[in-house]
Order: C-alpha cells, then sequence, then structure tokens
C-alpha cells in the first residue's frame, strides 16, 4: 500500500497526470475530501488523465458514496454536484452560472 504524499507548493497537476499510479495514491487524502471548493476543482482535474476513472465513479455509484472526489465527480451528501459552492450566499451570477452549467449537463447525458 502506497503513503499519500504532501506535496511541494511548487508541484504541478501536470507532473501527478500520465503516471501509473493513480493521482489518489501520491496525494494526501485531504484534497479528496476537502471542504474547499477550489481543492475539490483541483481533485477533479487530477482525475481527468486517470486510466482508473471510470471504475472509481461506477464504485463510488455503487458504493453511494456521501462525500469527496470519486472519479473525476464531487459527490456531497450522497449526490453527484457539478461544483461546490463556496459558504455563504452565491450571487446572481454564480447562480446563473450553475443553472447553464447544469443545463449543459442535462443536455449531454450526464448527471
Amino acid at each position: 500500500m502506497l503513503a499519500a504524499i504532501a506535496l511541494a507548493p511548487d508541484t504541478r497537476d501536470d507532473d501527478l497526470i500520465d503516471r501509473d499510479t493513480p493521482p489518489c495514491r501520491l496525494v494526501s487524502d485531504d484534497l479528496w475530501f476537502s471542504d474547499d471548493p477550489t481543492e475539490l476543482e483541483r481533485a477533479k482535474a487530477l482525475c481527468t488523465g486517470c486510466p482508473l476513472r471510470q471504475a472509481c465513479l461506477a464504485g463510488a455509484l455503487a458504493r453511494r458514496e456521501y462525500c469527496g472526489v470519486w472519479g473525476g465527480e464531487i459527490f456531497d451528501r450522497g449526490s453527484m454536484i457539478a461544483r461546490k459552492r463556496p459558504r455563504g450566499r452565491p450571487s446572481k451570477a454564480t447562480l446563473a452560472r450553475d443553472a447553464e452549467i447544469a443545463a449543459a449537463r442535462a443536455a449531454a447525458g450526464v448527471a
């Protein structure tokens, strides 16, 4: 079993993609289960080049994961969401952007 390592601040996400080891085994678990929307987006980006992405997502759906980034998708309270909002009341522009994202995902057949 590989231990997760903390990355140096100058480590680029590109340095982690396209390796034999999935990024989730190289980065601390805190990134995949963060409350910070920026960190969750970084975790999603790390998943894009992972060869296990589809299997990871299928497994998370089968296990009904409650939270975290699985297969490049964010799970929050048992539901898959496009992105996590920061704490506080969202602006009207943010709400409009979220509605556009949701409509595009629905049109593409993505939950």
